[in-house]
């Protein structure tokens, strides 16, 4: 039961974190950072009153961007960018414009071309952060944001970011630092309060996760993530009533957040109540059917039912969304296994050990070996 819960903690912290910079309709990974601060959003270039041309086509953009016509607003600015090569805030809007539209590879040049113009200025190396993030380049996220608090070091949302994958690395003592970094400029910051919440879920102490937990609710009722914390805790110290409270409120506040719906299939699975825990991992597919942890713990979830067949076909979605997966392809090859499909579950499970083999996970190997000769 301990380790099921360290895993809910661990899938919290990697699927809920702070922020996103514009709408997308890219599906969230478990590689993003995305979750619920104010939105960041670039200055709007300062203009020449001399170049009336110029002007007017930065007023029109900035309308544009405000009516959420993205496309209309990128075209302006591109053009405006043609009159004045040197102001870099043109390039850092262009640059959320792409991001908005999910060109985060876009973006990342535009965001580039600002900095080059105006090193020193904090949001473009904020801004581009947030596009390594959705790139899954986490390392150069981490650089762009410990870049952005360089040269400010008050900016919140860099700060979030920052300590967010220092917690998906597990650099859990870094990433306390930065959030308490946060309070300390901002006391109400409920972001940082949650954040330090499952850090402290993760360390195993569930009543320091409590009580920040209640401050953060006590500053944001509407606090889906720490209601998800308080649930997850009150789990922790044996007292489920309590937290099934908070996990329902956490999912009544942000009901198409897919992620909790997770969370709270896992809890209900815990508790033995399978038909609730189903319609959950149901609800988060309905939500997102690019969702792979939703997938994964339905087919987890038909498994140990031994309903292998439903099995198959959930464990088959979660590879073609995570074909690098070798878990996903082991447990594919499991299912095939328990319906005496033997060709099929060999070649998964083949797949299942290059995955592994390529990820140096000697392990995973050693136990695809093992499920091998089973099948001899």
């Amino acid at each position: 039961m301990r380790r099921f819960l360290r895993l809910l903690v661990v899938a919290a912290i990697v699927t809920i974190a702070p922020y996103a910079q514009a709408t997308t309709t890219k599906p969230v990974s478990k590689q993003e950072v995305i979750a619920p601060v104010a939105q960041w959003k670039p200055r709007p270039p300062a203009t020449p009153a001399a170049n009336d041309e110029l002007e007017g086509i930065l007023k029109q953009a900035r309308e544009q961007a405000d009516a959420k016509n993205y496309a209309a607003a990128l075209s302006l600015y591109q053009r405006a960018a043609g009159l004045d090569g040197k102001n870099a805030r043109i390039f850092s809007a262009i640059g959320f414009l792409q991001s908005a539209q999910g060109n985060f590879q876009a973006a990342l040049g535009s965001y580039q071309q600002a900095i080059d113009l105006s090193p020193k200025e904090a949001d473009f190396h904020y801004g581009l952060g947030f596009n390594y993030i959705r790139l899954g380049q986490t390392s150069a996220a981490l650089g762009a944001y410990r870049n952005a608090i360089l040269h400010n070091p008050r900016h919140t949302n860099a700060q979030l970011g920052l300590a967010i994958l220092l917690s998906q690395q597990q650099q859990f003592d870094a990433a306390l630092q930065t959030y308490q970094q946060v309070l300390r400029s901002d006391p109400k910051n409920t972001a940082a309060r949650e954040g330090i919440g499952f850090i402290l879920l993760e360390q195993n102490k569930p009543d320091d996760a409590i009580n920040v937990l209640k401050r953060a609710i006590g500053i944001d009722s509407r606090s889906a993530r720490a209601n998800l914390g308080l649930g997850l805790a009150y789990l922790t110290k044996g007292d489920p009533n309590t937290a099934l409270q908070h996990l329902n409120q956490a999912a009544q506040i942000d009901a198409r957040n897919p992620s909790i719906q997770v969370q709270l299939g896992k809890v209900y699975e815990s508790l033995g109540e399978r038909d609730r825990a189903l319609s959950s991992y149901q609800r988060a597919i309905a939500l997102n059917g690019q969702f792979v942890e939703a997938h994964r713990a339905i087919a987890d979830f038909y498994y140990t039912q031994s309903d292998y067949g439903n099995a198959v076909r959930a464990y088959r979605e979660v590879t073609r969304l995570e074909p690098d997966n070798g878990d996903g392809f082991y447990w594919l090859g499991k299912s095939y296994q328990s319906q005496n499909q033997k060709g099929e579950a060999e070649q998964a499970l083949q797949q299942a050990k290059r995955q592994y083999e390529a990820q140096n996970r000697a392990d995973g190997v050693q136990k695809v070996i093992g499920t091998l000769e089973q099948l001899k």
